[in-house]
């Protein structure tokens, strides 16, 4: 049998609003809340739809105007971050 292919998703006791342009996430567990521009805002919400980092890249590169090389890095910089934070853990993609 393949290895699954993983993708980012957002933690079970983790909530995502968009409010104004922003992203709100809150962690329910720690309290912690983070607010997002617009980019990363985008990035969590396409973490719902459980797709794969290179799936979630080939969306961002139709919807924003970045060089695929530097919107790679800073994707997956930015869910290291988020993974760091106990927002993000991995789950086989659809």
């Amino acid at each position: 049998m393949a290895d699954s292919v993983l993708a980012p998703r957002l933690r079970p006791d983790v909530r995502f609003r968009q409010v104004a342009g922003e992203g709100i996430v809150l962690c329910q567990k720690s309290g912690e809340v983070l607010v997002l521009n617009e980019v990363g805002a985008r990035v969590v919400a396409l973490l719902g739809e459980g797709l794969s980092l290179p799936a979630i890249l080939a969306r961002l590169e139709d919807e924003f105007d970045a060089e695929p090389g530097r919107l790679a890095a800073d994707v997956s910089g930015f869910l290291e971050e988020l993974r760091t934070a106990g927002v993000v853990e991995e789950e086989p993609a659809k």
